[in-house]
């Protein structure tokens, strides 16, 4: 049985909208607003990643004992790959991992399932944008949506993106709103600084989300003097906390990197002279609550992939879990 336009959408999570264009259907994290800002602002690789899939994710209820989808998978970040992790009743069934090139290809993913009526999800990845052709269970199978209790977003640079994670259900965002039951939408652009545009205009997927993550902060200071950064993260969290402002919105400061302490840079100092910049941005925003990201990850290498920038999955892991205790005692 392959699902009807309407059916999909029901089962979609993680989108500001979905749209069919030209016979294939496609999942945009962003509003046409976002994406263009990045235009505007001249960056015309952050508007092509504005459409990766990261943290989009298909979740419903159904006794089909096998899933099957088919698509075009189109370069969505700077990695030559691409996964899926297929999970019933919350347990991974399946991984599929594909390469990437620099041209469109298409692809089709099948997967089989427990028996009986369980939890489907289907994580998409964040290093692709999929324009899915179709996708099918067995016919005469149940379908009932599987949204989860809160709602969030989550603001950030690559690593909110999702760059390491070979696994795109454990990339911290995935992980930390399974964690809090939330179905989270992701507004991480690798490379990305602060950037308040992004904010101008509503019609987003939440109009007021139980929580907003915001991870900004370690290409402000590897790229951008410190001049530059203070008025871009205060704009960015004075328009954020007066957009969604029943909202709780978590200031989370970058996490250790390998070169934070001994890199010379515009900023001035080392990284975590940016944990006192933002500090000093969010200070009298009610809604708005500093989390120091220093210790969420050890500050160990074993945790990062080889740059000693990004995490691997054990260290996305150790974020999530971190976080939602730094979350839940607020």
């Amino acid at each position: 049985m392959k699902l009807t336009l309407d059916q999909l959408r029901s089962v979609t999570f993680g989108t500001a909208r979905v749209a069919e264009e030209n016979g294939v259907v496609r999942f945009f994290r962003f509003t046409n607003a976002q994406s263009n800002a990045y235009l505007a602002a001249g960056n015309d690789y952050f508007y092509t990643k504005s459409f990766a899939a990261a943290g989009v994710r298909f979740a419903f209820f159904s006794n089909t004992s096998r899933l099957s989808f088919s698509y075009t998978a189109y370069k969505g970040a700077s990695r030559p790959w691409f996964g899926f992790d297929i999970y019933a009743d919350n347990r991974m069934v399946a991984h599929r991992e594909y390469a990437l090139g620099e041209e469109p290809a298409s692809f089709r993913t099948e997967a089989e399932l427990p028996a009986g009526e369980k939890k489907i999800e289907v994580y998409l990845p964040f290093s692709a944008r999929i324009d899915l052709s179709d996708f099918s269970i067995d016919d005469g199978a149940t379908l009932t949506p599987a949204p989860r209790s809160r709602t969030m977003y989550a603001f950030g640079d690559s690593i909110t993106h999702g760059y390491d994670s070979h696994y795109p259900s454990l990339s911290y965002v995935n992980r930390l709103a399974f964690l809090l039951d939330a179905d989270p939408v992701n507004k991480g652009i690798g490379g990305d600084v602060f950037f308040p545009d992004l904010l101008d205009e509503g019609g987003d997927a939440y109009d007021a989300p139980d929580d907003i993550t915001v991870a900004y902060g370690t290409n402000d200071w590897s790229g951008q003097s410190r001049e530059r950064t203070a008025v871009a993260c205060r704009a960015f969290y004075q328009k954020l906390s007066q957009r969604y402002p029943m909202s709780r919105i978590f200031a989370v400061t970058p996490v250790w990197r390998g070169d934070g302490e001994t890199r010379v840079t515009r900023f001035g100092g080392p990284l975590r002279k940016m944990d006192r910049l933002i500090a000093e941005c969010v200070a009298d925003l009610p809604n708005v609550l500093l989390v120091s990201g220093e210790f969420l990850i050890p500050h160990a290498p074993e945790f990062f992939i080889p740059d000693r920038l990004h995490p691997n999955e054990l260290g996305f892991l150790l974020y999530a879990a971190n976080l939602r205790e730094e979350i839940l005692k607020r």
